[in-house]
This record gives C-alpha cells, sequence and structure tokens, in this order.
C-alpha cells in the first residue's frame, strides 16, 4: 500500500471509484487538473498492486475564501476558521466500494492527514451523511478530527445548479447533509 500524489495517468480510476462512490459526474478530469503540481491543491491516492484504491482531495485556504466556497453557512465557516491564516479544507475521501473495511480508507486518511499537518495546523472536512458515513467518521475521529456541526440539505443548491445525480437523492436535488469535523494541532 502506498500512497502517492495524484498524476493524471489515476484520472480515469479515481473518476471510475466517484462515479460509484459521489454519484455520477460528481468528478471530472477537469476538476481534477487542479490538483495537479499545485501546493495549494493537494490530491492523495492509494495504490495497491498498480491499481488505485482510493482517493483524497485537500484544498489549503484563507479563511475568506473558505468562506467563498462552501455551500451554506459561509459566516459560520468563516468565524470558525477566522483566527488561522491557513486552512486545509478535505474536500473528498472515498474508497474503492470492493476495499471497504480492509485497512486502505484508515491509511488514506491517516497518511493524508500527516502531509497536510506539514503545511497547515487547522484542517477541516464535512462529511456527506448517509448509509456509510459512520466509516468516515469513525476515520476522522481516529485521527483526531472532532465533530462540531450538521448542516441540512448541503448539497441542494449546488446540485440543482451542476446538474449532478446523488447516489441517496437521485436526480437533483439532493437533500443530503453534511456534518462538519475540525482538528487542530495541539499547540493550537
Amino acid at each position: 500500500m502506498q500512497l502517492l500524489a495524484l498524476k493524471e495517468y489515476h484520472f480515469d480510476q479515481v473518476l471510475e471509484i466517484s462515479n460509484q462512490t459521489l454519484g455520477l459526474n460528481y468528478l471530472s478530469s477537469e476538476y481534477l487538473r487542479q490538483y495537479l503540481n499545485s501546493d495549494k491543491n493537494l490530491a492523495y491516492v492509494i495504490i495497491e498492486k498498480g491499481l488505485v484504491i482510493g482517493f483524497s482531495s485537500i484544498t489549503i485556504l484563507t479563511p475568506a475564501q473558505l468562506k467563498s466556497i462552501v455551500l451554506k453557512e459561509n459566516k459560520w465557516f468563516y468565524n470558525l476558521s477566522k483566527n488561522h491564516k491557513r486552512i486545509a479544507l478535505r474536500k473528498q475521501t472515498i474508497v474503492n466500494p470492493n476495499y471497504i473495511n480492509k485497512g486502505y480508507g484508515t491509511k488514506l486518511v491517516e497518511l493524508s492527514t500527516k502531509e497536510v499537518e506539514k503545511k497547515t495546523s487547522f484542517q477541516l472536512s464535512t462529511v456527506w451523511i448517509n448509509q456509510k458515513s459512520e466509516i468516515m467518521e469513525s476515520l476522522l475521529a481516529k485521527n483526531g478530527f472532532e465533530n462540531v456541526k450538521l448542516i441540512q440539505q448541503y448539497w441542494k443548491e449546488d446540485s440543482l445548479k451542476n446538474n449532478y445525480n446523488c447516489p441517496e437523492c437521485g436526480v437533483p436535488p439532493c437533500l443530503c447533509s453534511t456534518k462538519v469535523y475540525i482538528k487542530k494541532k495541539a499547540s493550537d
């Protein structure tokens, strides 16, 4: 098992996993390109025998940038993060459904969290509340994250605007909620 920075040759496998786990067309090659050779957009894959097993994307932001990109509760996110110069927002973490409960997600979150800690002392993750959300919640908790908020219907407007199908809700609108998790370095 190996953690690698995302490369273009990983895209097809990442998109296949995304279509199965996040919904058809939620991620695209165009979206993934922003994570290539970037200091503020970080993406990692877990590889086993040449196969992409999991993917995680993280963006480094200022509090004002965070406020401008979250889908709801913008002021709340800003107030949560305003005392930090740089925030790491974990955007997606997905694992091939055939490899769930085999340690790949645990390793992906653990290793990517350690990489991100080199760049910032404040990390934030939104967890999609669905039938499998307790898996991600457990992975974050094991890595020192704490749940601080539930936001209802987090993707509703975004799913309508971008016309993606939610695996739980089907065609737009997505009525799913999210939980917000944070992790601060001990010195903060």
